[in-house]
């Protein structure tokens, strides 16, 4: 496992583009620090981006560096039309490429999104769905359709253009607020690096503009023409992992901890995750190990913000892959435990084998009794490996 990968707990997203589709190039970037490699539909063919999904898998199992695959889908903009009409096509081609998300662009309403759930329930699929707000009205529904999406993209860009661009910095910071509160994915977007489209180096507002990203609480920050036509796609992803690790080394995890307090839910697994948490700082532990069965148990983890890598794992090669954007989620693919002692054997193990923890360590363990039943989560020990 990459080390930089394993000290930081913010995602980078990289967007792939003609920079950034030969082999060499998106090797360079996964081992540089791409999380989730991010398709904008809205250029290229679909052969074009099936070939190069394909191809950033094949590189993704041979470093053994899991990544995440993005579908960014032109959305209302260009005209109207039902949902179907819209999206449609392209939410077929995330479904045959078995996508690990979905962006949707243009989103102005829930329901515009409760429609495109329903879309997916019909084609028998659970591809998570990111809601990019980029206009007054999503701004004005972000909360719903947080609680009805599985996460959300601060689309820098077109937001400013529409509720001008003084006010994005408040509204980014309010949307991250949101989306942490209740414990789903928020990234940050655009022109995060734009210098880097043409130079080595980015400008010294642009590293002080990813550091507050991260500070504010992003799960994940995005390159888009950086490394998708830009000059230096590798270098774009590298800085950006460099600036990353700088803020999380300020990032104020323990009162995060303590004031999280009134996001609590009166739920028995919520209450294990925070509880996993308290314990993990409190005994100065190297880990939390969470075993998983459809990601859920990892994600209320990491709503907690803790200081130690999230260890997930879990049966799934596609809740491998969708754990990729959850802040601090490192995403482990091992067979289901049996019964109780081969959840502590795996864990010790899964510790080891990362090299996040030695003999002697410490570690949190976060599981459900029964096992392999997806929101079951009721059981928190402190293990000696």
């Amino acid at each position: 496992m990459d080390k930089a990968a394993m000290k930081r707990h913010v995602k980078i997203v990289c967007t792939l583009g003609p920079a950034s589709s030969s082999h060499e190039v998106v090797e360079s970037m996964l081992k540089g620090g791409m999380d989730i490699a991010r398709f904008n539909l809205a250029y290229g063919t679909l052969q074009e981006h099936s070939q190069l999904i394909s191809e950033v898998r094949s590189i993704s199992q041979t470093l053994k560096l899991p990544v995440g695959i993005l579908l960014d889908l032109p959305g209302l903009k260009l005209g109207h039309g039902d949902i179907k009409a819209v999206f449609g096509q392209h939410l077929d081609f995330a479904f045959t490429e078995d996508a690990d998300f979905v962006a949707l662009s243009f989103i102005s309403s829930v329901r515009q999104v409760q429609e495109v759930k329903q879309l997916l329930r019909k084609m028998k699929t659970d591809i998570p769905v990111i809601v990019k707000i980029e206009d007054a009205r999503a701004l004005e529904e972000s909360g719903a359709m947080l609680e009805v999406g599985e996460g959300i993209m601060v689309a820098r860009g077109d937001l400013a253009l529409d509720i001008s661009i003084e006010k994005v910095p408040m509204a980014q910071k309010r949307l991250i607020n949101e989306a942490n509160r209740r414990g789903k994915p928020v990234i940050t977007a655009t022109q995060m690096l734009e210098s880097m489209v043409r130079s080595t180096t980015p400008t010294r507002a642009e590293a002080a503009d990813v550091a507050n990203a991260v500070l504010d609480g992003s799960d994940a920050l995005m390159l888009s023409e950086e490394t998708a036509i830009g000059s230096y796609p590798v270098e774009a992803t590298e800085t950006m992992v460099k600036i990353v690790l700088e803020a999380e080394a300020m990032f104020p995890y323990e009162e995060i901890l303590r004031s999280r307090w009134q996001d609590v839910l009166p739920e028995v697994n919520d209450a294990a995750a925070r509880a996993a948490c308290q314990m993990a700082h409190q005994v100065e532990a190297r880990a939390i190990v969470a075993f998983t069965t459809a990601g859920t148990t990892a994600l209320r983890v990491s709503k907690y913000r803790p200081y130690h890598p999230i260890l997930a794992v879990t049966p799934s090669a596609s809740v491998v892959s969708r754990l990729s954007l959850a802040w601090g989620v490192l995403p482990l693919k091992e067979p289901e435990p049996a019964n109780l002692e081969e959840v502590f054997e795996l864990a010790s193990k899964a510790a080891l084998e990362t090299n996040l923890a030695k003999r002697g360590d410490l570690i949190v363990i976060i599981a459900g009794i029964p096992l392999a039943v997806s929101g079951s989560t009721n059981l928190v020990k402190i293990h000696s490996i």
